[in-house]
């Protein structure tokens, strides 16, 4: 990643705002949770609704938001349509933020255990 700013620290300000939009993508519980899923495995809608828990419906709209974004795509699998996440970065990303999450609740766990508080 050095490389991509010139080794200066600097970001140009179209690239931050792109990258916010993404993140801005994830910061829905439920869009965040549908890439999860899919981070996994491709899946089609009435799966992707049963494993997270939403009506068809709204995991639909999601669906097509994320799609907008380039975050996921799909395909026609016989009489279904499936998704999937289109950027291996992306599930990266995703599981390393609940890799993260997973490790401060551990340690925040063990101090708890050890009397020694947050």
């Amino acid at each position: 990643m050095a490389g991509a700013s010139g080794g200066t620290g600097e970001l140009p300000a179209d690239r931050i705002q792109e990258a916010a939009g993404l993140f801005g993508m994830l910061a829905s519980a439920l869009r965040l949770h549908i890439v999860w899923v899919l981070s996994h495995g491709e899946c089609d809608v009435g799966g992707l609704a049963e494993r997270v828990g939403a009506p068809m419906p709204t995991v639909s709209q999601h669906l097509a938001k994320l799609k907008l974004a380039g975050l996921v795509r799909s395909h026609q699998q016989g009489r279904r349509r499936v998704y999937v996440v289109d950027d291996p970065n992306l599930v990266s990303v995703v599981q390393l933020m609940f890799a993260h999450l997973a490790a401060d609740r551990a340690a925040a766990d063990s101090r708890a255990r050890h009397g020694l508080g947050a």
